[in-house]
């Protein structure tokens, strides 16, 4: 929550003196609130704080692009920021979730074509080696009595 109120406070005391904690403080609790709740959902919690970072690193753009450069006013460009940012970053989540996941599908269909290359090089193996069998049991030879007759 400091993350927020500081930047806030930074961004909106040049133009509002004092009366910048008035709007900020507010503002940075509802994002805080926010964050923290979209950081736990959408993520594993090994990765929370990889993406609360990112989502705060673009929230802190996305204000300063819509507050200093656009210059809108500040109860306008607070929550603009805030769905630009969450919105970028939860799009760039699902899109990242949905090439790792195309990408284990791929190997797992390279896996298998893999293993039935193999099981069908084995069989034709395999049925060579019968059919050779069968081909030598055809030309073996007979001994009868004194003579060898050969049989084919």
């Amino acid at each position: 929550m400091l993350a927020y109120l500081c930047f806030l406070e930074q961004l909106l005391v040049s133009s509002m003196g004092s009366g910048a904690i008035t709007v900020s403080l507010p503002f940075s609790c509802i994002l805080c609130l926010l964050a923290s709740m979209t950081s736990t959902t959408m993520v594993i919690r090994k990765h929370v704080w990889a993406y609360a970072t990112v989502q705060f690193v673009l929230v802190v753009l996305s204000g300063r692009l819509f507050y200093s450069l656009l210059h809108k006013q500040a109860v306008l460009s607070i929550p603009l920021s805030t769905f630009t940012g969450f919105g970028v970053v939860m799009c760039g989540a699902y899109i990242l979730v949905e090439f790792l996941e195309w990408r284990q599908r791929i190997g797992q269909l390279n896996h298998q074509r893999r293993s039935q290359e193999v099981t069908l090089s084995h069989q034709s193996y395999s049925s060579a080696a019968t059919h050779q069998t069968q081909t030598d049991s055809q030309h073996r030879e007979i001994n009868i009595g004194d003579s060898a007759v050969r049989v084919c």
